[in-house]
């Protein structure tokens, strides 16, 4: 009797794995929606078959788990129970998986579940109409399954699907697409390597050195290739290069920086943020001001460090904290932190602010404006109470804007807008209109919230240093290639913010041409707190008050970044492949890398290590 039980349950699974592998081809044609088809033959035929190679390796995956289970167990009940859970759970997370990839380029990585187990709802801020709808497709995945898998089970006589060739089919179609990458990659064909990227877990084969023996590499483009991969840094971070030289000042200065999470350059004026406009009227604004990056961590991190993202990680694993912050409790300044979202994912807590004791690290509330409103109250309740004989550092991150959160009794300010962000909605034929209204509105209320902190401070104004800025911008589909929110690429949509600084009883002029958050804190460290050391001995910047122009721009972090200049953007991954494009985020396809400004650029990657 068990015989055939066993040949029933290898006959329906295989049949069941197989329609899933259909399904999940269907699923996969999404990570193409944001890609041209290729302008020649070979790129085509090597998209088809790299993608049903790929494809049919992740449900490879699924299979052997099935297979395996039908080995070891022979009831059918809990072998289709099984089989339904996992199918449902894989092809659900491959949906999940084409949303990022369609808004951000990449894929699901340990930064995303890393932000999703440590930031939960305060880094995600989704509707309860947008969980619903989650909820509902994955539970709508779970009833397919069941119906496929009760009819397969009850039609297993009348199908009888010859596995192997399919099989055969398959392998071939992976060994073809990897043997034809190892020979574009040789040749540096780059509009046919980079479509391997387009799908999950996806690595390539390459040889180069084999190739090489057979005279088939272009040596120039692999010199050119070898000069700009990333090297893995094994030395002793040596951060800052001299011991820091600073003198406090006779009469110091208080320090206010105030953070929009997601603000872009173009959203500062007098009809979205009203209250910070009517301030840069008396004070500095900055038109051609970046982040170093188009995230939060990264942004942040070069605000307040002056170093690019890719020293992110070895800072955080030797928990250092910035010199900026050490000196400013050297100098025994009074310190408040009031972050909207939590302090501890990413990892602020154990980086830029590492050193300051009874750390406040979140805000109360479910949405991001709630938090925003009791980092603001919090923030007015601390200058309240604080010594009036002694500085105070104070820091304000403000998240409304990044989760498209407003008051539902808030004004609308700009109409028409949404009541909410409904992401799994956004493609190249979505209206961005209603979403960047909700955005701007999110904005003004953010902007209220700087009102109340201006009219507490008004009596402190003329002996402190304001500064207001964004940690990056965000994209709402301008280059029209699909990209909405951030992190996703480097164009000024996604890193040029907003600055404004209001210095107080100063008549030196402040750097009027393009500058970066890099420039913060050599002129906070040398304007401020009295340093001498130059500031390559702890940054990457330049003070505001003695800069001359950049010669680039160095933006992203480690394994993915880019260098800016001459109003051209060169995106270069970690090994050493690159694309260049315009202010518009538009290919440059015949554009060609000023290689003495991208090695000036890679030694400031190198730098602050022990040579």
């Amino acid at each position: 009797m068990l015989e055939p039980i066993k040949d029933k349950l290898s006959n329906w699974s295989t049949n069941y794995l197989l329609v899933n592998f259909i399904f999940a081809l269907l699923i996969s044609l999404r990570y193409l929606g944001p890609h041209q088809l290729g302008e020649s033959i070979g790129e085509n035929v090597f998209l088809i078959s790299y993608f049903i190679g790929q494809i049919g390796f992740l449900s490879l995956l699924l299979t052997v788990l099935i297979k395996t289970v039908n080995l070891l167990i022979k009831k059918p009940v809990i072998n289709k129970s099984i089989a339904i859970i996992f199918s449902s759970l894989f092809l659900a997370l491959l949906l999940a998986d084409t949303f990022v990839y369609q808004q951000y380029r990449f894929h699901f990585n340990a930064m995303v579940f890393e932000l999703l187990i440590g930031g939960g709802t305060e880094i995600f801020s989704f509707s309860w109409q947008l969980w619903l709808k989650i909820a509902s497709i994955i539970m709508l995945f779970f009833v397919v399954q069941v119906f496929i898998s009760e009819l397969l089970w009850r039609i297993h006589t009348k199908v009888n699907i010859k596995a192997k060739p399919l099989l055969w089919a398959w392998f071939l179609c992976l060994l073809f697409s990897h043997g034809y990458n190892v020979w574009a990659d040789a040749l540096f064909k780059k509009q046919i390597t980079k479509q391997a990227l387009y799908l999950p877990l996806s690595y390539p084969t390459t040889a180069k050195s084999l190739m090489a023996k057979f005279g088939i590499v272009d040596i120039e483009a692999q010199k050119q290739q070898a000069l700009l991969k990333q090297k893995k840094v094994k030395a002793e971070l040596q951060y800052p290069i001299s011991a820091m030289q600073c003198t406090p000042a006779d009469k110091p200065k208080n320090v206010i920086v105030l953070v929009f999470d997601s603000w872009r350059a173009d959203s500062m004026n007098s009809k979205i943020t009203p209250s910070i406009a009517k301030l840069s009227e008396q004070a500095t604004l900055f038109g051609s001001h970046y982040s170093g990056s188009n995230n939060t961590r990264h942004g942040m991190f070069s605000l307040f460090y002056g170093l690019p993202g890719h020293y992110w990680r070895p800072i955080l694993d030797s928990q250092t904290s910035p010199v900026l912050m050490n000196e400013f409790q050297q100098q025994q300044y009074q310190m408040g932190i009031f972050g909207s979202a939590t302090l501890t994912s990413p990892e602020f807590d154990q980086t830029i602010f590492r050193g300051i004791k009874n750390l406040r690290n979140h805000s109360d509330g479910d949405k991001p404006y709630q938090r925003d409103l009791h980092a603001t109250k919090d923030f007015i309740n601390w200058h309240k109470q604080r010594n009036t004989e002694s500085p105070y550092f104070a820091f304000m991150l403000l998240d409304a804007a990044h989760g498209f959160s407003v008051p539902k009794n808030y004004p609308k300010v700009f109409t028409p807008a949404l009541d909410e962000a409904d992401y799994l909605d956004l493609d190249d034929d979505y209206d961005a209109k209603p979403l960047f209204n909700l955005y701007k509105n999110a904005l003004h209320f953010m902007d209220a919230q700087v009102a109340k902190v201006l009219e507490e401070i008004k009596d402190d104004m003329d002996n402190t240093v304001i500064i207001i800025t964004g940690d990056h911008g965000k994209e709402f589909n301008e280059s029209r290639k699909g990209y909405w929110g951030h992190n996703s690429n480097y164009s000024d949509y996604q890193t040029k913010v907003p600055l404004i600084i209001h210095w107080p009883n100063t008549d030196k002029a402040l750097f009027d041409g393009e500058t970066s958050h890099y420039d913060i804190v050599p002129t906070l460290l040398t304007e401020v707190l009295g340093c001498n050391n130059p500031a390559s001995d702890y940054a990457i910047g330049q003070s505001l008050f003695n800069k001359s122009k950049n010669e680039y721009l160095l933006l992203g972090r480690d394994g993915y970044y880019a260098i800016k200049y001459d109003g051209k953007l060169n995106e270069l991954d970690r090994l050493g492949n690159f694309s260049i494009y315009d202010t518009k985020y538009q290919d440059l396809p015949d554009a060609k890398l000023d290689m003495k400004k991208v090695l000036a650029a890679m030694e400031d990657l190198r730098r602050f290590y022990k040579q």
